[in-house]
């Protein structure tokens, strides 16, 4: 799946723009805050090419962490296609 298609992807299963409160990555994976996590679909995300896992991580300041593992290489690309689509966050 090409990155921005990718990216459009994983923004309407993370709920779209709207829903992200803060996006960042490393070197294998995108790191997202969400305002409403109900609003997440998991199975999308799933479902999704180029995605090999999503994790769930409580962070120090109580808030939930959602991780798109998507490899070495192919975090900053996604990233920076996300960034484009909803602006930095």
């Amino acid at each position: 799946m090409e990155t921005h298609q990718l990216a459009a992807s994983v923004l309407a299963a993370f709920g779209g723009a709207e829903n992200l409160t803060k996006i960042r990555y490393c070197a294998s994976r995108i790191r997202v805050e969400l305002r409403d996590a109900g609003r997440l679909d998991r199975p999308a995300i799933d479902g999704l090419t180029g995605v090999k896992a999503l994790l769930e991580v409580d962070t120090p300041r109580l808030t939930t962490e959602y991780q798109l593992v998507v490899g070495p290489g192919n975090a900053r690309p996604l990233y920076q296609a996300l960034v484009a689509l909803t602006g930095e966050r």
